[in-house]
Formats: C-alpha cells, sequence, structure tokens
C-alpha cells in the first residue's frame, strides 16, 4: 500500500470536509445575519441590496471566530466517516500506525493554519471594515455589540477642553464615526454636546460633519461641520478606539511598535498578532482532540456520547482561549503565553489520551 497515496487521500478527504462544512456554516449565518439587519429599524430606508452587502462583509469575520469548531466538527466527521467505511482498520492492519494516519490531518490543519492567519483573516478584516464604513455611511454607527460600548478620550487644544467618543474608527486613526463630543467649560461642565455621524481629524482640530449641536438652554441645531481643536495624535487614537481585530496581522507589527515608541500599552494588539500565530497550533491542536474520540469511538463501539464528549472537550478549549484572550489583552499575563498556551496544552492533552489508548 503507497504511504504517499493514503496521506495524499486522508488529506484531500479532511480538507475537502472542511471546506463543506465551512460553506454551510458561511450561509446559515450569512442568512441569520442578513435577517437580523433587516429587522432593525436603524436600517430603514436603505435599500436590500446594500443591507446585504453590510451582511456580506460582516460574516467572514463572524466565521473566522467560528474556524477552531469547524476544524474539530470536520476532524470528527472525517475519521469517524472513515472508520465507519472500514478504512482506518484497513491502513492499520496494513501496518500503519494511528500517528501516521494522523500525520495528514495535522498537515492539513497546519496548512489551514497558516492560510487562516496569512491570508483568509487580512480578508476578513478588510471586509469588515468596509461594513464598518457602510454602516457609517448608511446609519451613521455600527451594528455590532461594541457600538453600545462607546470608548471616551479627554483632549485639549487651543485652551479648549473636550471629550470624545466613536463607535468605529478607521484610516489608521484619523476618522471616526458614531461620534459624541463634549465641549467643557472652565469649569470642566459640558457646555455643548456635538453628535456626527463621522469625523476626521485635520492639523490639530477635528472637523465633524453634518453635526447636531446641543448647547444648555438651547435646542438643538443642525449645522454643516463642527470644529473641535485636540493635541492627540492617529497612533493613540487608534490605540485606544479601535478593535485589534479590525487591523490585518500584516499591519500589526508596525502599529505595535509605533504604540510603543510612543509610550502607549499595545498589549491588546500584541494579543490579536500572537493569537493569530498561534491559529495553525490550535488547529491541530483541535485535529488532535477530536482524534482522542473519533478514532477510540469506531473500534470499541462507543456509543455517541463520547463523541459529545470531543465536541465538548473542544468547547471548553474554545472558551479557554477566550479567556487567555482577555487576560493577555489586560495585561494580566503576558500576551505570547495567554495566546499560544490553550494550543500547547490541548495539543499535550490530546497526545497524552492517544499514547495512553493506543499504547497503554
Amino acid at each position: 500500500m503507497n504511504r504517499r497515496t493514503i496521506n495524499l487521500y486522508f488529506m484531500r478527504l479532511y480538507i475537502s470536509n472542511v471546506v463543506a462544512i465551512f460553506a454551510m456554516v458561511l450561509a446559515l449565518v450569512y442568512l441569520v445575519d442578513l435577517i437580523e439587519l433587516s429587522r432593525r429599524g436603524r436600517f430603514d430606508g436603505i435599500d436590500f441590496a446594500t443591507v446585504a452587502a453590510i451582511s456580506a462583509y460582516r460574516v467572514p469575520a463572524f466565521l473566522e471566530q467560528a474556524f477552531p469548531f469547524i476544524v474539530l466538527f470536520a476532524s470528527i466527521f472525517t475519521l469517524v466517516s472513515l472508520n465507519r467505511k472500514m478504512e482506518l482498520v484497513v491502513a492499520r492492519a496494513a501496518g500503519i500506525s494511528i500517528w501516521q494516519i494522523l500525520l495528514p490531518f495535522l498537515a492539513g490543519s497546519l496548512l489551514l493554519g497558516v492560510f487562516a492567519t496569512a491570508v483568509y483573516s487580512p480578508l476578513a478584516t478588510v471586509a469588515q471594515n468596509w461594513s464598518a464604513d457602510l454602516e457609517t455611511q448608511f446609519a451613521g454607527d455600527r451594528a455590532d455589540d461594541n457600538a453600545n460600548r462607546t470608548p471616551w478620550l479627554r483632549q485639549s487644544g487651543n485652551g479648549v477642553n473636550s471629550i470624545i467618543g466613536a463607535k468605529a474608527v478607521s484610516a489608521g486613526g484619523s476618522e471616526l464615526g458614531g461620534v459624541t463630543a463634549f465641549v467643557l467649560n472652565d469649569n470642566g461642565i459640558a457646555s455643548e454636546r456635538i453628535d456626527a455621524p463621522n469625523a476626521t481629524l485635520g492639523r490639530g482640530m477635528w472637523v465633524l460633519h453634518q453635526p447636531v449641536v446641543t448647547r444648555v438652554g438651547f435646542s438643538p441645531e443642525q449645522r454643516a461641520s463642527y470644529s473641535i481643536p485636540t493635541t492627540l495624535l492617529p497612533e493613540y487614537i487608534e490605540q485606544r478606539l479601535a478593535n485589534p481585530e479590525t487591523i490585518s496581522i500584516w499591519e500589526l507589527p508596525g502599529k505595535i511598535e509605533a504604540a510603543r515608541s510612543l509610550g502607549y500599552n499595545a498589549d491588546a494588539f500584541s494579543m490579536r498578532l500572537f493569537t493569530l500565530l498561534a491559529k495553525p497550533a490550535l488547529f491541530m491542536a483541535m485535529t488532535l482532540v477530536a482524534a482522542t474520540v473519533a478514532v477510540q469511538y469506531s473500534r470499541t463501539g462507543q456509543s455517541t456520547a463520547t463523541i459529545i464528549g470531543g465536541v465538548a472537550a473542544g468547547f471548553v478549549l474554545y472558551v479557554a482561549t477566550f479567556l487567555a484572550q482577555a487576560l493577555g489583552s489586560s495585561s494580566v499575563v503576558p500576551p505570547a503565553a495567554a495566546a499560544w498556551f490553550p494550543a500547547m496544552a490541548a495539543g499535550l492533552f490530546g497526545v497524552t489520551v492517544l499514547l495512553h489508548q493506543e499504547d497503554g
């Protein structure tokens, strides 16, 4: 039996199952997100094609979060299918060990992880930024959960003190969407509130476009523009307001270096970078976790509960990954350790269980 032919067959079958499951999840998520956006009143008056485009641009970023689970399900499905068709039994009878059987699966997971990190994630980031631009243009802010948590920055310039917040940031921190600003008087009390769909950072000032200005004791006033002096730098604005997930992996090293050179905390962006770099290892760990239940299931005739246990283990790993990201982004633990620990721990767990199953 040609080992190379078997490896290519297993890898091709595994990757095709990943693509098939990815396509099904993509269609489902797109349909759900499109329905959710369509029913929101904030998109009334916008044609369906624009709403469909916004949803289409949002979905790739959503799928990036689900990629580890897609790899887990594809690994379980492929191994169980091979077991039920006795193909793994034949391979084992030919003297191929479980480690040699898993080699093409692990190689496939590695390739998928590299592709997800180097190609898919940057494309998803670009699409997500397009979605944010469309939402800012047509609806004034973003429709994601972060839109309800506006970060605020205190600034001053030309003797004017103010506070500004935004629900979306782009162009390296020089453009904001869903902007709210408060101009403070000498006593530190807000004297004016300015709400604008977007703002642009010029030379030493913010230019808010089509704002609604509300002053104490006066009715709201619609203006063509409104300028607020500032001394904030675009790098600082992006570090404080931007979501790290909206920045491509190819731009993250430069952003981190620029932030640290200015004395800013860049742990959130470092966490994002290390998480992307650890993604191939995470995919391989998911495959090992799947193998601990899918291979044993067919040979010992265990019930479906065993596979459910594998899915539960994958879910625990998924939750642990998000917890580690939160700790790393908050500077509780070093970002590199937080990013790599879940994948390494899961990989060692999978290897240990497989060694126990196969070699006692």
